[in-house]
């Protein structure tokens, strides 16, 4: 949609220039563009809603001018409104999912391990499919001198990792067959899977719950969970995953308070993959 500027516009315009630094100011800016991202950033925590007075206030532009930016912003869809009040969409999240896609995997990953264990007190990791283990490329760990490290580069056998067990189960039938027939079971454990058939059970019940959870398999006293993260055709390109103590963490507490974010984390991430 073209967007003709008027007179109320130029007032804008010259107010929000003469905010601005001197430098900055001699750089060839597209104001009407500049308006644009000023109203989206002065919506925030404090100011989830404002009327168009607020607006204007909050961005030094005059009423008529906010008021034309704030339709152009609705009828794209990035603004609502009710009554006197307006609001962002969650369209508004398309722009930095638009910056996200156009980051590696692991550097766009950081913001969401950081989220997870912010939240959780868990750490946390990326895991990528390499052969037929699991390496992680990226973690967020915590300072609880309790909790396990989640080293960047370590690698972990497909059949008994969560995170290469929810990669594992997410593949499509001929890649999940490729890596079985590659997969070697050496149980370290009395509660270890020790055959194909079985580890093909539990790839089914994964699939369905959607995550992987490893209990005392690999090690005594060690519980892991993983969640897949699906790119924009369904694919499984990675997944998030913690360990924990079992002595330390209940599974209750793991699936009630690390489950949740992982997922949600996931969806988020799977958004910005093409």
């Amino acid at each position: 949609m073209a967007v003709t500027q008027t007179d109320d516009d130029q007032t804008a315009g010259t107010r929000t220039a003469a905010a601005q630094p001197k430098e900055a100011r001699t750089k060839p800016l597209v104001g009407s563009l500049v308006h644009g991202l000023s109203i989206i950033m002065a919506f925030d925590k404090s100011d989830p809603e404002m009327t168009l007075t607020q607006v204007a206030e909050k961005t030094g532009m005059d009423r008529a001018g906010a008021r034309r930016y704030l339709l152009t912003l609705a009828s794209l869809g990035f603004v609502s409104q009710t009554g006197r009040l307006f609001r962002l969409t969650p369209k508004v999240m398309d722009l930095g999912y638009a910056y996200l896609s156009s980051m590696p995997l692991a550097d766009k990953a950081q913001f969401y391990l950081d989220r997870i264990r912010d939240r959780t007190g868990f750490p946390m990791a990326l895991g990528v499919l390499d052969g037929d283990h699991i390496v992680h490329v990226a973690s967020a760990n915590t300072d609880d001198l309790l909790s396990p490290a989640l080293t960047i580069g370590r690698r972990f056998p497909l059949g008994y990792s969560s995170a290469g067990r929810s990669i594992l189960a997410n593949l499509d039938e001929p890649a999940r067959e490729a890596l079985l027939a590659e997969v070697r079971l050496v149980a370290a454990t009395e509660t270890a899977l020790t055959s194909i058939a079985d580890l093909r059970n539990e790839l089914a019940r994964i699939r369905q719950q959607g995550h992987a959870l490893v209990d005392q398999e690999m090690a005594v006293g060690v519980r892991s969970l993983a969640v897949p993260i699906l790119g924009a055709k369904g694919e499984v390109v990675a997944s998030f995953n913690t360990y924990t103590f079992t002595s330390i963490v209940s599974l209750e507490r793991l699936l009630d308070e690390a489950l949740p974010e992982m997922k949600e984390a996931a969806a988020e991430i799977g958004r910005t993959l093409t």
